[in-house]
């Protein structure tokens, strides 16, 4: 954390910052303040998470200051120093939100669980906002959801105006990556292209964006955005685009056109992105099917329903066989159970949606497990240098602990804990290769408090101690 100093007596403002140092090696000084001025200055300039503020000071004094300073940056935390005990300054402060005031000489029992008190409240702030930020994320992930299939509620509607007020019109692009494209390099390509606010849904190797713009667009502005989004991603992927619309209640007709153009563009490759073409509209059975197939793969059961009622008369039985076997494979192919339907049970339109439906449903579940596990990893390679949890890491994906434990376990075949494990020594025996650091130095860096007992762990995954190890790479 970042600590800024404003106190008009150098002595006193040099024994604060040595005390700091010597006390708090998680807090940097980044400033010192001989007045009140040159506090809303540096606190400009460097933002600190708390400020020790003197009242007393020539010019503008600390209570002055400190109004500034929270005007601009309101997350800012104070301790206010003062040589008088006077109710006046202590009722000031109140008004501010400052619960911290040390009078001089302070104490350094009273200095110390005063900045403990504030680190404490900084880091309750910190996680809330990392929960509302987490809450955020999956209302609008809720909201595009809705948003893909008539008719669209008073929930959507109410989300709409809470996250997107400006919205003057909106449309859908529908993007399949290619096979070697990161996920990291995906979300960098969908925030450097689009321009306007945006939500994502995440299918597999299929992403579905909502675009709200604060101004009208026209088709060639949303060309323009695909274009973008597809040479980013390379020749193997594809964009296709929807209609703009100037309410929400139309958006669903948007996300069928981007879905229907994406289609098209993967089957007939001379094109990477655009919107469908006229000639679509005119298809045959054949290509009906080959929609209605690609449909269910993806788990889009509105999508695949619309398809097979639309279609369902020119639909011959080896037709509906090929389509039973297909659905069947795919879900054999992805671990998924399969649903215990016989095709001679599916007799009416009525079957044969419930059965789609069930199949779609499905097969969301998988990509949605995937998602969570991509999260998860992300996660750890991130935090595994600190004491990670599965309980923590179930609470960041938004899964029960007992529920993410076994999702865990069924994707990788062992246990979170053996994962985390995995991933720390991996990077110990990186670190050991690059010989820059001793190995108690690696031990504490992957997360590690004990050497002996890292010791131990890396012999047992690679059956050579650190040491050995270390010793066969300098030899070479």
């Amino acid at each position: 954390m970042r600590v800024l100093i404003a106190e008009d007596e150098l002595l006193e403002r040099k024994a604060m910052r040595k005390f700091i140092e010597d006390n708090f090696a998680e807090l940097t000084v980044v400033g010192e303040a001989p007045n009140g001025r040159k506090a809303i200055e540096l606190a400009g300039a460097h933002e600190p998470d708390i400020i020790f503020m003197d009242i007393k000071m020539p010019g503008i004094n600390g209570l002055e200051a400190v109004e500034e300073i929270i005007r601009v940056n309101p997350a800012t935390k104070f301790i206010l120093v003062s040589a008088y005990d006077s109710f006046d300054y202590a009722k000031q402060a109140m008004k501010f939100g400052i619960k911290e005031y040390i009078l001089k000489p302070g104490k350094k029992e009273e200095i110390v669980k005063a900045i403990l008190r504030v680190q404490k409240e900084i880091a309750a702030e910190k996680k809330q906002r990392a929960e509302q930020v987490q809450s955020n994320q999956l209302i609008k992930e809720h909201l595009i959801t809705k948003l893909m299939k008539y008719p669209i509620d008073d929930d959507a509607i109410t989300i709409q105006k809470q996250f997107f007020a400006k919205m003057k019109s909106s449309y859908f692009l529908v993007v399949q990556v290619g096979n070697e494209v990161s996920e990291e390099l995906i979300e960098t390509v969908f925030n450097k292209s689009i321009e306007f606010p945006f939500i994502v849904n995440h299918n597999g190797d299929s992403y579905t964006i909502c675009v709200f713009p604060s101004v009208k667009v026209d088709k060639a502005e949303i060309l323009h955005v695909a274009r973008k989004v597809q040479l980013e991603l390379g020749s193997d992927s594809f964009v296709g685009a929807g209609l703009p619309c100037a309410s929400i209640e139309d958006l669903p007709k948007s996300y069928q056109e981007a879905l229907h153009a994406c289609y098209q563009l993967e089957r007939e490759n001379n094109r990477n992105y655009g919107f469908v073409l006229e000639k679509e509209k005119h298809l045959t059975y054949r290509d009906s099917l080959q929609w209605l197939l690609e449909a269910i793969e993806k788990g889009d059961d509105m999508e695949a329903i619309r398809l097979f009622n639309e279609n369902q008369d020119n639909f011959a039985q080896n037709t509906l066989d090929e389509l039973y076997l297909y659905i069947k494979s795919i879900m054999i192919e992805r671990g998924i159970a399969v649903v215990e339907r016989t095709l001679s049970e599916l007799t009416k339109p009525k079957d044969w949606e419930k059965f789609i439906k069930v199949c779609c449903l499905q097969i969301q579940d998988y990509y949605q497990s995937k998602q969570y596990i991509v999260k998860a990893k992300k996660y750890v390679r991130e935090n595994f240098q600190q004491a990670i949890t599965l309980e923590e890491t179930a609470a960041h994906v938004n899964l029960s602990p007992n529920y993410f434990s076994n999702m865990f376990k069924r994707e990788f075949g062992s246990t979170f804990i053996d994962y985390v494990t995995k991933v720390r020594l991996q990077k110990a025996k990186e670190l050991i290769e690059g010989n820059n650091y001793s190995l108690k130095e690696i031990s504490y860096m992957i997360g590690y408090k004990d050497p002996n007992y890292f010791s131990r762990v890396f012999k047992k995954q690679f059956l050579v101690s650190p040491k050995r190890f270390q010793q066969q790479i300098l030899k070479k």
